[in-house]
């Protein structure tokens, strides 16, 4: 969508007024920053959101580690039964990954799960710290999958209207939908 520097400086104003509603494709926020070249974007932008792609591949790389870290601790904690989790945990984690790529999917819940299971892990007094460090772990990979999501669409349609090149660049995942 080609614009001129008045017509993107109208559109920020009417979304920051409400009067528009700027609409992201969560696959495609994600891939800008874990699949495309920061060298491209900055060519076709003027741009380099260095910290932006750093943050969101951080989180994507997190989050498997943080399973497989999580399935360790679940042999660790509850010895041959570790076989449950080692089959269960990435089946949840690729739906919930799954479910995170979906409008309205955010972070609110998850992060209170990771909080509590960090809390009863660090603070609690269990004889059974491996098992509770398995719940933590996991719960943190779920988070990171969540994260990757929605951090990865905040920071696109930030990128999208501050800088009227980018929202050119990235208009092909957003859309606009007037208010009324």
């Amino acid at each position: 969508m080609a614009m001129n520097d008045t017509e993107h400086k109208e559109l920020v104003k009417l979304a920051e007024a409400g009067k528009i509603l700027i609409g992201v494709d969560r696959a495609a926020a994600r891939k800008l920053f874990t699949d495309v070249p920061l060298s491209k974007i900055q060519k076709m932008t003027g741009e380099t959101p260095y910290f932006e792609k750093v943050l969101v591949i951080s989180a994507f790389i997190l989050g498997p580690v943080a399973l497989i870290t999580s399935v360790i601790l679940a042999f660790i904690a509850f010895g041959w039964w570790g076989l449950i989790p080692l089959l269960l945990c990435p089946v949840i984690y690729l739906l919930y990954q799954g479910s995170s790529s979906v409008g309205g999917a955010g972070l609110s819940l998850i992060t209170a799960s990771v909080v509590v299971a960090g809390l009863v892990h660090f603070l609690g007094n269990f004889n059974a710290p491996w098992s509770t460090g398995f719940v933590a772990v996991f719960l943190f990979s779920l988070w990171c999958a969540r994260f990757v999501y929605s951090a990865a669409t905040f920071m696109y349609r930030a990128f999208a209207i501050r800088n009227r090149k980018a929202f050119e660049f990235l208009s092909q995942g957003m859309s606009i939908k007037h208010v009324e």
